[in-house]
């Protein structure tokens, strides 16, 4: 808000953006966190890693619902969808249980969340820039988010440690401010469709990651998976296609 403030003044939303606004905070940082932090304790990180991504499978829909976009784009996104399912799963479906059931429900509906803060973001950028949209959209979000974190209780701040502090700038700063900016930015000069597929690129850079950081061995289907999100987004985003 301080980079918006200096860079372009105080900007003040027209009387019904407010609620397009409180929209987008409350879909893209309020709930879309209080929710994947709960479903966490009911699912495992296996799942939400897949299920968080159905976000670009309700885009895509909305999309062509609306003619938008068009088949290969949409057949684009459920391939790489299937991609990641591959790297994920390791080509099993055994993950899914009725023990996870109401996480896997949760972090659903955090991709539906996901894909509102994306659709409507991309109508909101008609009127305003990229980083004013994003300020505007944490801001509120902080503040709805508040009375969770007061429910959950706060932890005394004095008492963090240095990798704890690491993590919140990391998290803040490069997950948040960064991630949210360029994402809004990506979404001023693309389709949403073409925009929201790339998160399926996650896993596979976890994967690529992991091999240097953690000495993870890639397998086939890390590999397999890999080539089939590519090509999907590739499918979704080819110009030709557009």
């Amino acid at each position: 808000m301080a980079w918006v403030f200096w860079k372009r003044g105080v900007v003040k939303p027209n009387g019904f953006d407010w609620v397009y606004l409180s929209i987008l905070a409350l879909s893209g940082v309020t709930l879309l966190y209080a929710f994947q932090f709960l479903a966490l304790k009911y699912t495992t990180a296996t799942n939400a890693s897949i299920l968080i991504n159905t976000s670009a499978v309700f885009v895509a829909i909305w999309g062509f619902v609306k003619g938008e976009t068009n088949p290969w784009k949409v057949a684009g996104v459920f391939l790489s969808f299937a991609g990641v399912i591959l790297i994920v799963s390791k080509g099993t479906l055994e993950f899914f249980s009725s023990k996870t059931l109401f996480g896997d429900v949760l972090m659903i509906i955090d991709g539906f969340l996901w894909a509102v803060y994306t659709v409507l973001g991309s109508k909101m950028l008609l009127k305003y820039d990229h980083e004013t949209l994003t300020a505007y959209a944490f801001v509120l979000g902080t503040v709805f988010l508040l009375p969770f974190a007061l429910y959950a209780g706060l932890a005394n701040p004095f008492m963090l440690n240095s990798e704890t502090i690491a993590a919140l700038l990391y998290l803040s700063i490069l997950c948040s401010v960064f991630a949210y900016v360029v994402w809004y930015y990506a979404l001023s000069n693309a389709d949403s469709t073409s925009v929201a597929v790339y998160v399926y690129l996650v896993p596979l850079f976890t994967a690529i990651f992991a091999f240097y950081a953690l000495n993870e061995r890639p397998d086939l289907f890390t590999a397999v998976g890999g080539i089939i999100t590519i090509s999907g987004v590739y499918l979704t985003t080819a110009k030709q296609h557009q």
